[in-house]
């Protein structure tokens, strides 16, 4: 009598459980990170009678929740990488969305100031032309510093959101620590509540959202979480802390560091993969420093050879030109504790890239890195003026000239171009200083009596402030097929395209450029055709008057499809349009994965949900079911009290 009771009295609290925890599951339906809960049941021990064993009914063996691990990590994995590419896509898009603006970037400003200058190699002479040639240079200057003024504002909104994701990852972080707490006091994962595990891991599945994650469990039911490329973020109950802190060598350039329990603290900038933060990370490394040094490197190019070309011109006054735009320098950061100096200036504006540079003096040597690359870049010299530190065998654009005081573990970062669009600025505000003419004349003796004619020439390089002063230079027609200098100021000479000295007389060759050095002056290139007699004379004079010469000007203007930039493979305008192409292929790239990873999210979580997820018909159709049993194991109780009653009354009989 009394097992059946007890069979009875078992299933009824059995089926008990299975409903409250139905009824669990039901009233968690729309809780995010809920998992479903399934109570385990089992038969009990049986009894054993002479006859054998007779069964003893159902007991409770366990409550699980139904999660599938695998199928979690998933869902953490899609979620890290569509934030990732999903954060940068959308600040990608911005600059993109700018610089290839045709009414917000540079390539119209470009086009309109080179328009001015070919109205003024027009018309030389007209003052109107100059005005507006220096009004369309100030616009391009005022442009180029207001997209960099507007790259440095969307890199403080980037510094505010690391410290913004920062400290939500250090409060995930903590709370995790409190969970993983919690689970030990209850004796582990097997004595933790499903909610609470559900909590640890929707906690975990938050901080997914941030950067990339990975677990591992222990032995006392805690969990480890390391987030990026493997850095410990939680260690059982203690939680490490994420900081934004400034680059050694550069102030505005944040990092990321982890500070541990113990006190040490590690760099993982670019550890932090993966999530919005690794998006940021990405962005800012890959996008915005490149951008706005490209941005320089334009400035920087567009300054270097107008003012070249420029400088080798004559104004309305006569007098040899200015630099038009002002050039900035390459920005150089050492470290606080350097014992010596170091100056750097520009080597060959063509060879500059977008890239920065870390340079070292370790071993009684200096040496780089190419902080965009992480590759080793040769370097040559000695370091000083006459012989300073240049890239080799890839040449960087820049040189180096140190005061010869360095000790080992100096360090400086070079940014070549960074400052380029900021100091791009106007030095030329009258328009009668625009160097729009050439500053030596040539021309034929009149009393030549061969056919032999020189072309109007151009100064190409200019080494100093002085005209051509009278004189000027003869060049005479001699015996042995000779060109030479027959009369000119002392230290004249004719030199090879590399500027190295030939000597007074040179071989004449129908068709070919000579270059003759002018003290204190620069270099003069001109052409010479036809079949002089000997004798017949040529002259180079100073172009006094020439205010109506217009060859500078011209020069000025083909500047604008002059292949100067990238080893000479690139206009101006075509380096800014490589800026834009670059910026715009990898938004693409960008906003394509962030759609991929955005579909394999779903189909993650869809798989994840069939197995963890609250189906309401399912829970009904399960209460049914776990109704009629409970009803059905009071039944047999109603039964036992039924037999035990009878039993009383035929023993009071």
């Amino acid at each position: 009598m009394a097992s059946i009771l007890n069979t009875g009295i078992g299933a009824l609290n059995a089926f008990k459980r299975q409903m409250e925890t139905t009824g669990h599951n039901i009233a968690n339906v729309n809780t995010e990170g809920y998992s479903r809960q399934t109570v385990q049941l089992g038969t009990r021990e049986p009894e054993a009678l002479p006859q054998g064993f007779i069964g003893s009914g159902v007991g409770v063996t366990s409550i699980t929740r139904n999660y599938d691990t695998y199928l979690a990590n998933r869902v953490r994995d899609y979620t890290s990488s569509h934030e990732e590419f999903s954060v940068y896509h959308q600040r990608a898009s911005q600059i993109d969305n700018v610089i290839a603006d045709a009414s917000a970037g540079i390539d119209g400003m470009l086009q309109q100031f080179f328009d001015s200058v070919n109205d003024v190699a027009d018309d030389p002479t007209s003052i109107p032309a100059r005005s507006v040639m220096i009004n369309r240079a100030t616009q391009l200057s005022d442009r180029f510093n207001a997209l960099d003024g507007w790259f440095e504002d969307i890199r403080h909104r980037v510094d505010q959101d690391f410290e913004y994701q920062a400290n939500e990852i250090n409060s995930i972080a903590q709370s995790l620590a409190d969970v993983n707490a919690r689970i030990v006091a209850l004796g582990g994962a097997n004595g933790a509540p499903g909610d609470i595990l559900d909590q640890r891991d929707q906690l975990i599945d938050e901080l997914s959202h941030y950067t990339s994650v990975s677990t591992l469990e222990q032995g006392d039911g805690t969990v480890n979480v390391f987030v990026g490329t493997g850095q410990a973020l939680v260690v059982g109950t203690t939680a490490n802390q994420l900081a934004v802190t400034d680059n050694p060598l550069a102030v505005d350039q944040k990092e990321l560091v982890l500070r541990q329990a113990g006190g040490m603290v590690v760099n993982v900038t670019d550890q932090m993969t993966g999530g919005s933060l690794g998006g940021l990370v990405r962005f800012r490394n890959e996008v915005l420093d490149e951008a706005q040094n490209a941005l320089g490197r334009v400035a920087i190019g567009m300054a270097s050879f107008f003012n070249a070309e420029h400088g080798t011109g004559m104004d309305l006054d006569g007098d040899l030109g200015g630099d038009f735009f002002s050039l900035a320098a390459p920005d150089v950061l050492g470290s606080q504790g350097n014992s010596g100096t170091i100056g750097v200036d520009f080597d060959d504006v063509s060879d500059l890239t977008t890239h920065e540079y870390q340079l070292s003096y370790t071993g009684g040597a200096w040496s780089m890195v190419d902080l965009d690359t992480g590759s080793s870049i040769g370097l040559v010299g000695a370091g000083t003026a006459a012989d300073p530190l240049v890239g080799d065998p890839v040449a960087i654009g820049i040189s180096i000239v140190t005061d010869g005081l360095e000790a080992n573990g100096d360090t400086y970062r070079l940014r070549p171009t960074r400052a380029g669009a900021s100091g791009f600025d106007v030095l030329v505000t009258d328009g009668r200083d625009i160097a729009a003419a050439e500053a030596v004349r040539s021309s034929a003796n009149a009393a030549n009596t061969g056919t032999g004619a020189i072309g109007p020439g151009a100064l190409t390089t200019r080494s100093g402030n002085s005209k051509l002063s009278a004189p000027g230079i003869t060049l005479g027609y001699q015996v042995g097929n000779q060109l030479a200098l027959t009369s000119a100021p002392p230290g004249t000479r004719f030199v090879d395209a590399n500027g190295n000295a030939i000597g007074a007389n040179v071989a004449f060759v129908p068709g070919q450029t000579y270059r003759v050095e002018i003290p204190n002056l620069g270099i003069f290139d001109f052409n010479m055709t036809g079949a002089p007699a000997v004798g017949d004379a040529f002259s180079l004079s100073d172009n006094t008057g020439g205010v109506g010469d217009n060859r500078n000007a011209r020069r000025l203007a083909d500047l604008q499809t002059a292949n100067l930039m990238v080893g000479g493979t690139a206009s101006i305008a075509d380096t800014y349009g490589a800026l834009i192409a670059d910026v715009g292929t990898r938004t693409h790239q960008a906003g394509s994965n962030a759609n991929v990873q955005e579909h394999l999210l779903a189909q993650a979580e869809s798989a994840k949900s069939e197995v963890s997820g609250v189906n309401l018909d399912e829970e009904a159709a399960d209460l049914v079911r776990f109704q009629q049993a409970y009803q059905a194991a009071a039944q047999v109780i109603n039964v036992a009290n039924s037999l035990f009653d009878s039993l009383l009354n035929a023993v009071r009989r």
